[in-house]
């Protein structure tokens, strides 16, 4: 478990902004982060119109943390 969380770690380096949000599952470890706002300013006004659903929570809500 240990060395799935460094791998994890190790893979976002660099990437988004902010404290990474795990969520551990019986099969897998789900690790993200939000994105900076540099990454932001690359997607287009289309995908930011896509509605935001959660679907690594338990309730299907966004994780109020990112």
């Amino acid at each position: 478990m240990r060395a799935a969380r460094r791998l994890a770690e190790s893979i976002l380096q660099g990437v988004g902004t902010g404290e990474s949000v795990e969520v551990l599952k019986p099969v897998c470890l789900h690790v993200r982060r939000a994105l900076s706002a540099e990454e932001m300013a690359y997607l287009t006004p289309e995908w930011l119109a896509i509605p935001a659903r959660d679907e690594f929570s338990e309730d299907g809500q966004m994780e109020s943390r990112l």
